[in-house]
């Protein structure tokens, strides 16, 4: 067994702080909380970040870069998207010095290095057991909140049958690179895999691959595929997330007009580019945006063509949209903004030499020309199999109440599900990877307290969070609001070093941050605990993490 190591004298740790120290060659996160020092790893396990460069909040260390939550003094996963709890390590007091024993089989790993299961600690989870309960529970989606679910079901001690049933053709992955490191090629494609195979196999998670549901009778519980018998289920979940929209414009499917929602969406999109000199992108989304810097990154000429007058004006307001713009222009991005598509037809570059054919994007007053064209137009929830159900609205999404149940024994979660947003006090769809895992985790332990007496369902009340990265702009996004009276900025929009607060109803109810993770992380605990700083607190001038600390 290794010896204890001294990293720091008790001195260089008031109470409520945190740092980063090495033993024998191990980064270690060195915390001191209540007078008690606690040693775990260094890293999150989701990409790695250096958790001292998030914030505490008594023994809760939120990450910096997308917010995962974790208890310095367990270890415990608290919130995702980070997939397993840290290793903890052995902490000894001798007079001054502070001793940490890190065993011989603690992972090496730093900043932005590759994340492996080795290096943090799976949760425990239950046995199968058929003879102990015999219920099948279906997870209709194998996404962000599907995924979610299956681990939490798992980890709360569900021992019966439980299946995840997807149209895709592979096992769970992270959909949020596709548009980001994978499109722009730093990104492989093992590292998509949200666990590898054998994770679900060995904790008894079946998971049906190309199986496209049909149909779910809410009153006999039953589903359709369009392959196979029905399946009865005892409580199912629908998470089946949303399905890209087509622009309702003549040309809209012709060959070379690519959507980019799953795996092969992308491989679809890489291949085309591939010999390609110049991409149309129809839509200042996020996900539009967002592949145009991966694909600007791969040497092509990109256009980007929207109805709105700055990029994510609706979500972030002008201001800060625009930051994004200007980021977009510098690395040479054209854009055609406040504009309408008449239609998309194929050209020829010079048709007296029959050249290669192209796809020409006409707007009202001018024409973009383009040899892939790609549309990023937003999402409708993939529910179509529950037209008619009175749950279902008329937009797809699929109400639910608190504790995110549709109808008995019936819970949908992530992009399709419209749910009392406990701050806002109204029903919100929100699509959002970590929320729709929150959603998961939470689902979970409701669908286990359906039936059960012994078990309390809880209300769902988490902070959502987004988080985009473009043309070496990082945004980090805490809270929601769809309506603002205000948005109060401090810091410099030129430099890309500011808080955004957004104002409505005299109160902040979302705040966006570029290059400054701290400040962000600090107001997604006070925003979840319900004290959020007042407007006037923002226009004086604030320091979040002061706040977090004052907050006690």
């Amino acid at each position: 067994m290794p010896d204890f190591v001294r990293v720091a004298s008790t001195a260089d740790l008031a109470d409520g702080e945190m740092r980063q120290v090495q033993a024998d060659g191990t980064d270690v996160l060195l915390s001191r909380v209540d007078g008690t020092f606690h040693a775990c790893t260094a890293f999150c396990t989701h990409y790695g970040a250096p958790l001292a460069t998030g914030v505490l909040d008594g023994t809760t260390v939120v990450c910096p870069w997308h917010h995962a939550v974790f208890d310095v003094a367990s270890g415990a996963l608290c919130e995702p998207p980070a997939p397993d709890a840290l290793r903890t390590f052995e902490v000894r007091v001798d007079g001054d010095d502070v001793l940490v024993r890190v065993p011989d089989d603690a992972d090496v790993h730093g900043k932005g290095a590759p994340y492996h299961e080795s290096d943090g600690a799976t949760p425990p989870m239950a046995d199968v057991d058929a003879d102990a309960d015999d219920r099948l529970f279906l997870l209709v989606g194998a996404g962000a909140a599907a995924e979610a679910c299956a681990e939490a079901l798992r980890t709360e001690g569900y021992r019966g049958r439980l299946v995840m049933a997807t149209k895709e053709t592979r096992p769970p992955y992270d959909r949020t690179a596709l548009s980001k490191g994978y499109l722009g090629g730093s990104t492989g494609d093992g590292a998509l895999r949200l666990r590898d195979g054998a994770f679900y196999e060995s904790h008894g998670i079946e998971v049906w691959t190309d199986r496209t549901v049909t149909g779910l009778d809410p009153d006999d519980r039953t589903v359709t595929f369009d392959q196979g018998d029905p399946v009865t289920y005892d409580v199912a979940l629908v998470a089946t997330g949303g399905a890209p929209r087509r622009l309702p414009v003549k040309g809209a499917d012709l060959d070379g007009v690519l959507l980019l929602r799953s795996w092969h969406d992308a491989q679809a999109l890489i291949d085309r580019v591939e010999g390609a000199a110049a991409v149309a992108i129809v839509g200042a989304s996020f996900i539009g945006m967002e592949a145009a810097s991966s694909l600007v990154g791969r040497g092509l000429d990109v256009t980007v063509i929207g109805r709105e007058s700055v990029p994510f004006e609706d979500v972030l307001g002008a201001e800060v949209g625009r930051v994004f713009q200007d980021a977009a222009h510098a690395k040479g991005v054209a854009f055609r903004l406040g504009a309408d598509i008449e239609r998309i037809e194929t050209v020829h570059s010079d048709p007296d030499t029959n050249s290669p054919r192209r796809l020409r994007v006409v707007l009202a007053d001018a024409a973009v020309e383009a040899d892939v064209v790609l549309l990023g137009v937003g999402v409708t929830p993939a529910t179509d199999f529950l037209e008619g159900e009175a749950f279902r609205r008329d937009d797809g999404g699929v109400t639910v109440d608190t504790h995110l149940r549709a109808a008995p024994g019936l819970f949908a979660a992530g992009d399709v599900a419209v749910f009392p947003e406990a701050r806002l006090g109204q029903p919100v769809r929100i699509e959002h990877w970590r929320l729709a895992q929150q959603h998961g985790r939470a689902a979970a332990h409701n669908m286990l307290a359906e039936g059960d007496p012994t078990l309390t369902p809880a209300n769902f009340d988490r902070v959502p969070f987004f988080w985009t990265g473009q043309f070496g702009v990082s945004l980090r996004y805490v809270g929601h609001v769809e309506d603002w009276d205000e948005v109060i900025v401090d810091g410099s929009l030129d430099d890309r070093d500011f808080v955004a607060a957004y104002v409505e109803g005299g109160a902040v109810r979302a705040l966006a941050a570029v290059g400054r993770d701290p400040a962000a992380a600090a107001f997604h605990r006070l925003l979840a605990r319900g004290q959020t700083p007042s407007p006037d607190a923002f226009r004086a001038g604030l320091d979040l993490r002061a706040a977090l600390r004052d907050a006690g």
